[in-house]
């Protein structure tokens, strides 16, 4: 998330129509401006009650594939691209209501959600915006996935995948936050081996995948008509996932985090053991105002916002 001095919140309404991922149901989704100090909430129109759901590490549901949230036997699945988005421009308050299971996947990517944010923009909001610095350095194995990180003034991200097929293989990246380095990671599409489809279907997951909104893979080439938007958009999705599962923290993260083939599972266990220890890993803090500055971040989204949308 990118660090700004004041929350901010959407000036209009937004609204998306497409698949779920894993579901398969067509479901839609509205963007709503949220009041100061409200962070990112979701809340479903398909479930009784109007019971909101904080997007935050506290209600994190163990699921596969993907991050879901739960609270009080209401849950919305596949959050990561859409929590990346705003996290990526520095928005702070939305309102998320959906009238299904999961949230639209539309392209497989975080960008419709940006573009779409962009373009309504935002506005600054009278309340000081928090961060977290780390204080001491952290360590999480399982197996030969390892997130490791380190106290910084910055946030900075090293991010390397392996794969078996050939046209993934070994693949890293080193992201330092920025709103033209997380405009770069935004189009990349979450993938999958072609033989796992089947498996997956099996479970009842990735019921909405398609070609449409997913790289899928064979060994040594791409299935997709068009192939690949770069050349690491492997490593570059998993990269947006993790912008995505950490802005469950609710607030941005200034470390030095390293990631070695990690999944939503291992973030969740990261945030989980950051805040059941806050006083011992997390320092509050909030950053310095400019003087007479009102919505710096989001003048910089402005800017960006013409070429970044032209460049897609």
């Amino acid at each position: 998330m990118l660090l700004s001095p004041w929350q901010s919140t959407l000036t209009r309404s937004l609204a998306f129509t497409g698949k779920g991922l894993h579901s398969g149901r067509v479901v839609r989704m509205s963007i709503m401006p949220a009041a100061a100090d409200t962070g990112i909430v979701f809340s479903r129109t398909d479930q009784n009650g109007s019971g909101l759901i904080p997007a935050h590490i506290d209600c994190v549901s163990p699921s596969k594939l993907c991050t879901t949230l739960m609270l009080a036997a209401r849950s919305i699945a596949t959050v990561e691209h859409l929590l990346a988005a705003f996290a990526g421009l520095g928005l702070h308050n939305a309102h998320v209501i959906v009238d299904g299971p999961e949230l639209p996947i539309m392209d497989g990517s975080a960008w419709p959600f940006a573009a779409a944010l962009m373009e309504a923009g935002a506005v600054s909001q009278p309340a000081r915006a928090k961060a977290y610095r780390l204080l001491r350095p952290l360590t999480l194995v399982e197996g030969d996935k390892h997130l490791h990180l380190e106290p910084a003034e910055r946030q900075r991200i090293k991010n390397s995948i392996e794969f078996r097929p050939k046209i993934i293989g070994t693949q890293m990246l080193d992201y330092q936050e920025s709103l033209e380095g997380f405009l770069s990671l935004a189009r990349a599409r979450t993938f999958c081996h072609l033989s796992d489809i089947e498996a997956m279907h099996e479970q009842g997951l990735a019921l909405g995948g398609s070609l449409e909104n997913a790289i899928v893979v064979a060994d040594d080439r791409v299935l997709n008509e068009g192939g690949l938007r770069m050349a690491d958009e492997f490593v570059r999705h998993k990269l947006l996932d993790l912008i995505g599962d950490f802005a469950l923290l609710g607030a941005p993260l200034l470390a030095d985090i390293s990631a070695h083939k990690t999944g939503h599972a291992l973030h969740a266990r990261c945030l989980s053991l950051l805040l059941s220890q806050k006083d011992y890993y997390l320092e509050a803090f909030y950053p310095e105002a400019a003087p007479g500055s009102g919505a710096p971040l989001w003048n910089q989204v402005r800017d960006l916002s013409d070429r970044a949308l032209h460049l897609a």
